[in-house]
């Protein structure tokens, strides 16, 4: 039996702009989830420690950041771990890069698979790996290089940009039928950023571990890495949780709302210091908020927030007040009233933003009359 540690996607040294002055403790994060998986590794006294792709997030990481990778993978080695990395999409080519982690020991497989897999030794027995790295251009003749040589040992593959195509499925990627003839012993998927198995017809090949810490909105919630033991024609895979900090997108209703202070109090409701949050505000409010005053006044409960708001005010006692008014924003309330009933469904989101924004232009103007 082997035991290994798969993880993919860590991105290190990725850029977030859209945090502002948080984003070096961003990039940090990362870092911090990277001294998690090789705790982890070292927890669960692992054989191996896998990286399918996109160990970083450019080909040329700082000097920095390569240092500390370095030091941690010395930390496996030194232990007796062995270190494989295959180059992804957007750490490739290493630009010398893995040539340094290379000197320590780690084995870095190749962008496309060989005429003979890689052989190592792993807990006194041989352990053959088959790749196919985020670069690679997928042909028949490299495809077929992923099946199974007849070697004595464990076979591995470790594939980064390939989906695979589960039964019931639709679209482009390696069918469940290629995966079976390459009669491999496990599948270490990387690339796809949520946690995936790899399974059909009663067999489970492998799995995609997904991005151990969300870098985006849309991979929200908590973070894996597989630990899986692997015999010939037996898995057994566990997920285990390694991500720091959290990002999740959510709507809240704020009916019944009569004031800004409501809806601060509302949100605030949701803190949580290690919350990366996009919060898209509903329901019908009686005042138009002023986002950046919101936003200002319920940030600091947050790691980060992001509000977006797609409240009704047009249907609220307030609208009918500015609506019996001979002023300006009187007009503008009584039509945009009547475009409300008069556009379909969908297009009604855009007329209130319209709305909101128009009338906000009217703050501290009084309202000029007719």
């Amino acid at each position: 039996m082997i035991r290994i540690l798969h993880t993919a996607d860590l991105h290190l040294d990725a850029a977030f702009p859209e945090l502002g002055e948080k984003e070096g403790k961003r990039r940090l994060d990362l870092l911090q989830t990277f001294e998690r998986l090789l705790t982890l590794a070292i927890k669960n006294d692992v054989q191996l420690f896998i990286v399918a792709g996109d160990l970083f997030d450019t080909p040329r990481p700082t000097s920095e950041i390569v240092e500390q990778v370095a030091a941690g993978f010395k930390r496996l080695i030194a232990r007796g771990i062995a270190v494989i990395l295959l180059p992804g999409d957007h750490d490739a080519p290493p630009d010398g890069v893995n040539a340094k982690l290379a000197a320590l020991g780690a084995v870095i497989l190749p962008e496309t698979p060989g005429l003979q897999p890689v052989t190592m030794t792993v807990a006194g027995r041989p352990v053959h790996f088959y790749a196919f790295g985020g670069c690679a251009l997928p042909t028949p003749a490299t495809l077929d290089r992923m099946a199974r040589r007849p070697l004595d040992g464990v076979h591995i593959g470790v594939l980064h940009g390939l989906r695979p195509v589960l039964s019931g499925e639709s679209g482009q990627g390696l069918p469940l039928e290629s995966l079976q003839e390459w009669n491999l012993d496990y599948l270490a998927f990387g690339h796809g950023h949520e946690f995936l198995l790899v399974e059909g017809d009663g067999r489970l090949y492998g799995c995609c571990p997904g991005s151990p810490e969300g870098l985006r909105f849309g991979e929200n919630g908590p973070r894996y890495c597989a630990l899986a033991e692997v015999e010939p024609e037996n898995i057994r895979l566990e997920p285990l949780p390694v991500g720091g900090r959290v990002l999740d997108e959510l709507c809240l209703d704020l009916t019944g709302c009569e004031t800004l202070a409501d809806a601060v109090t509302r949100i605030r409701e949701l803190h949580s210091s290690d919350l990366l949050l996009h919060l898209t505000l509903t329901g019908l409010v009686e005042v138009p908020l002023e986002m950046a005053e919101l936003h200002d006044r319920c940030a600091v409960d947050f790691y980060h927030l992001e509000l977006l708001d797609r409240t009704e005010l047009l249907a609220g006692d307030f609208v009918s007040r500015l609506a019996s008014e001979e002023t300006v924003r009187g007009v503008l309330a009584r039509r945009a009233r009547r475009l409300l009933d008069e556009v379909p469904p969908e297009r009604r989101p855009l007329v209130e933003e319209a709305f909101r924004e128009t009338l906000r232009r009217f703050q501290g103007q009084g309202g000029a009359r007719a």
